[in-house]
Formats: structure tokens, sequence, C-alpha cells
């Protein structure tokens, strides 16, 4: 059942993307052709970037449109986790092209800023091309801000961001074109800089929404606290820790967690207490989870010396928290573990806690794992 549903899913969000892009595909074509002609007969620096601009777009949507194409494909045996990361590898290619554009033509505006004016030649259908690529510009942030939502896909997501700001880059170039119309005072190079400049700053955005999850960023604070509150809500679940998120594209999200229960719970009932919280996050959240659980030992002395050891941690390390904890009667004294969760900048060690402790009370041996938050 699970996995029909991600087919259907996949299915889904590969029909909207393949749409859109070729919708992307033929709008920004035209507008490259029409801007390119209009920006060449009038020999205007911002006109032409913003038409290269376009072509940028246009090759995005192609790269969009294939990234769909592979990103459908079900799991595989060399793959198995699917190819929906490949998602942003597509949105890191489309920001490398604009990143070449946009330096390009920023030498150009620079150099056409010192170069010697012309006179400008200027009709009425310059006015109607960069009005007309305005309104198709607003359709395709329309198009592809729909699309965003039905799919939560990056790649739509840049389009809709890019559309939004190309409708700014073209009005700039009428404001260009007004100017040097009614003033005769040409200030193209200064607009062409303006809109290569904002190439720059929408690939360098792209840049990092796409190479951040392909390092694998920490995940959203949100999704977090919704899957602890979920996982706390079941009877049985005494805490919860350790949560490691990994997300293979939009619908494949899988975490890793801690869960505690008590020591004195079975075998069989701690195992089907954990199928059930599994089976239930898949359902409400989409997040495939895979649980590992802790042991919490409940008794008188375990758990006084616990509230000892969390506060005396707690004064002498900073942001220290303290969970795993459990006594054993392993050796010729009593052992403590205990994993202690610490900020990333802190450099405290394992060996430094657990010589803290035993200068606390020498009368346990100790056994500390440090985790970073």
């Amino acid at each position: 059942m699970k996995k029909q549903t991600e087919q259907r899913d996949a299915r889904k969000t590969y029909s909207i993307g393949i749409r859109s892009g070729v919708f992307g595909m033929a709008s920004n074509a035209l507008l490259f052709a029409a801007k390119l002609t209009v920006g060449i007969l009038i020999r205007s620096i911002a006109i032409t970037a913003d038409a290269f601009n376009n072509l940028s777009d246009g090759a995005s949507s192609v790269i969009t449109v294939a990234g769909y194409k592979i990103s459908s494909r079900p799991a595989d045996r060399e793959h198995p986790f699917g190819h929906a990361r490949f998602e942003y590898i597509a949105a890191l290619v489309v920001a490398v092209i604009m990143s070449v554009i946009g330096a390009l033509f920023l030498k150009e505006s620079i150099g056409q800023i010192f170069a010697e004016q012309s006179e400008p030649v200027i009709d009425a259908y310059v006015y109607i091309v960069l009005g007309a690529a305005v309104l198709t510009k607003g359709a395709q942030a329309v198009v592809y801000g729909v699309s965003y939502k039905k799919t939560a896909s990056l790649p739509m997501r840049a389009a809709a961001a890019d559309s939004i700001g190309d409708m700014l880059a073209t009005s700039s170039a009428i404001l260009s074109t007004v100017l040097w119309d009614v003033t005769g005072r040409n200030l193209d190079g200064y607009f062409g800089a303006a809109i290569s400049l904002f190439i720059l700053f929408t690939a360098i955005r792209l840049l990092k929404d796409s190479v951040s999850p392909l390092l694998g960023s920490a995940p959203l604070e949100s999704l977090v606290g919704t899957l602890r509150e979920k996982i706390l809500s079941f009877d049985g679940v005494l805490g919860v820790h350790d949560i490691m998120i990994h997300s293979y594209g939009a619908l494949r999200v899988y975490a890793v967690v801690h869960i505690e229960v008590a020591a004195t719970m079975s075998l069989t009932d701690a195992h089907e207490l954990v199928d059930r919280i599994e089976r239930e996050t898949m359902k409400d959240l989409g997040v495939q989870l895979v649980a590992h659980v802790d042991p919490r030992v409940e008794e008188r002395s375990a758990t006084d010396l616990e509230s000892l050891i969390r506060a005396y941690l707690s004064e002498r390390f900073e942001g220290v928290s303290v969970h795993d904890f459990r006594v054993t009667r392993e050796g010729k004294k009593p052992r403590v573990y205990l994993d202690a969760e610490l900020p990333w900048e802190a450099e405290t060690s394992a060996d430094a806690i657990a010589e803290s402790l035993r200068a606390f009370d020498d009368g346990y041996e100790y056994f500390v794992e440090v985790d970073h938050r």
C-alpha cells in the first residue's frame, strides 16, 4: 500500500513537472527570440541581457523536464532510495548556467557604461514586446507557484521565484527604454548591470538551495518537533532522542530515532509499540521511521542517581542534556552508561565528562558517549 501511494505521488509530481517545464520551454523561447530581436534593433544591452536571461530560463526548463524524468524513476538495485535527489542536481546545473550568463552580461554592461552613447531608435513595437514579456513572466510565476504547492519541488520553487524576478528585470528594461526615448540619456549600461547582478544573485541563492540538501542539511526544526510530539503521544513512551532525518526528495523522508521505554516492558510489547509508532508516523506524517529501543531503569536508586548527575553536569557543561542513562552491575564497581548531548560548537569530550563524573562520585565507573545537536 505504501509503495503504491509513493508511486502515485511520484507520477503526479512527474506529470505536473513535465507540463510546467514544457510551458516554460515554449514561453521562454518566444520571449528570447522577441527580446533579442528588439535588443539588436535598438542596440540595448539591458534588453539583450534580459533576452539571454530568458534563454537561461528556457534551458532551465529543459533541464527541469529531464530532471523530472530521471527523478521519477522508481528505486532499483543501485539506487534503493529512488532518484528524487536528481532534482537538486538539475537545479544546480541551472544555477551554474545562470551564473555564467550573469557574469558575461555584467562585463558587457560595465563596458556599455563607458562607451559612446548612441541616438535612440525606439518604436511602439519595443513597448509592446516588453509589456507582453512582463505579462508572460507573470503567467509563468503563477503556473510554477501552483506546481510548487502541489509537488513541494525545489526546481518549481526556484522557477517561480525566478519568474517574479524576471518581471522586475524586464520592468527595469522598460524603464531604461523610456528614459532613453524621452530624455535621450542612455542609462542602458546601468540597467543592464542591475539586471546582470540580479541574475547572479538569483543564481547564488539557487546554488545554496540545491547544494545544501545534497550535502545533507539539518532538518527543519518544525519537522523534528512534530515528529517528537507524535512519538511522545503513544502510551508507554518515556522519552525520545537522537532524532536523525534524511531526505531523498520531497516524497522520501526517513528518520532514525531512539525511543525510551520502561526496562520492565517485555521485548514483544516493546516491538509492538515501535511497530505501531512506525506505521502511524508514516500514515500521518509521511516519514519512514526506524526506531531503536532504549530501556529506562525506573528503580528509585537509579532514578535518584540520574537526577543528581543531570543536575551536576548542567552546572558544569553549558547546554548539556543527558539521555540513555542506565546503571549495571557488571564489574567490581557499578557501571553508569549515559549519552551527553551537546551543542555543535561545544568542544567538550566524552573523556572530560567522564573524568568530571569520577570527581563527583568515584563509586561508579562511567561510560560516556557524546552527541551533538
